[in-house]
């Protein structure tokens, strides 16, 4: 981390992860910084920046593949995943060519395993293609390992690209049409997909990812979610003191994942926000009595 220190990209950032990590060698000291220092950069939550965003490829692995391992254990993804299977089932019914749905910022596709192993499951038997989206090289690294298992049986195909363009688009789709599912790990940087034509795909998703956004960047990502495809899932979680605690109690053992959580509470919305924040055309559901986190659920007229 001291060779961000000197460069003005990074340098507040850099200060707020060392005054982390500092209070994490003992209990009291880190008592201490949630209660008087939290809500200072709570206040400030626009500058705030996780471990997971700054450029350390091992510590980002590292933080994708034990949350993983939370993901699971503790079912956070639950809610986003049952109502993707469910627009998958309505798709399905409706539909000829393969499906076509992409996830923007994927990390680690823990939720993509988890969809396709209950499709298999529910003998899901349709052409289907999962568009993991993210410029994390160890995003992809942790992704392939997940799903190399399910590969080795024949359950689906692995494809890494650079571009989404129309034409690789189209292409996809027919070499899709022979495969059960097939997986596009794309490394770009997701609003270059504003190039696609209006409805490309079938459905864009994405999870805990708007706190990583500044406002000007999630309003151009909802513009570009609602050109891309008729309709949006969204999962994030919603900041509760109870959850920072909570939070802190379990995820103590993990230093660079308790890092991740409590940063990104502190820059999630409240449910008041949230709820004042809520758009026309979006059913929104709020989920979890311990770890708060809300699914919105946006279609387009027509």
């Amino acid at each position: 981390m001291k060779s961000l220190e000197s460069h003005p990209g990074y340098k507040e950032a850099v200060k707020q992860n060392t005054e982390f990590f500092r209070a994490l060698r003992c209990p009291f000291s880190y008592a201490w910084w949630l209660v008087f220092r939290a809500p200072k950069l709570r206040r400030n939550r626009t500058r705030i920046v996780e471990l997971l965003d700054l450029p350390f490829p091992r510590w980002q692995k590292m933080v994708l593949e034990t949350l993983s391992w939370f993901e699971v254990w503790m079912h956070a993804l639950e809610p986003i995943k049952n109502q993707i299977i469910q627009e998958l089932e309505s798709l399905r019914k409706a539909r000829k060519e393969p499906i076509a749905i992409a996830s923007i910022g994927c990390g680690g596709m823990e939720l993509e395993r988890q969809i396709i192993y209950q499709l298999v499951r529910k003998r899901f038997n349709f052409p289907l293609i999962f568009i993991g989206i993210d410029y994390a090289p160890a995003s992809f690294e942790v992704a392939n390992a997940k799903l190399k298992n399910l590969e080795s049986r024949g359950l689906l195909q692995i494809k890494t690209i650079s571009h989404l363009g129309i034409e690789e688009l189209n292409a996809l789709k027919a070499q899709a049409a022979s495969h059960r599912f097939t997986v596009v790990l794309l490394k770009a940087d997701a609003f270059d997909l504003k190039e696609l034509p209006s409805n490309s795909l079938d459905l864009i998703y994405h999870t805990r990812l708007r706190h990583h956004l500044t406002a000007a960047e999630g309003r151009e990502m909802d513009k570009l979610t609602a050109h891309l495809a008729q309709k949006l899932v969204e999962l994030d979680d919603l900041f509760t003191i109870r959850g920072t605690i909570i939070t802190s109690i379990f995820a103590w053992r993990f230093p660079a994942v308790l890092n991740g959580a409590i940063f990104s509470y502190l820059k999630d919305c409240c449910k008041k926000e949230l709820t004042s924040q809520q758009k026309l055309g979006c059913n929104l559901g709020l989920h979890g009595r311990v770890f708060s986190c809300y699914l919105r659920v946006c279609a387009k007229a027509g």
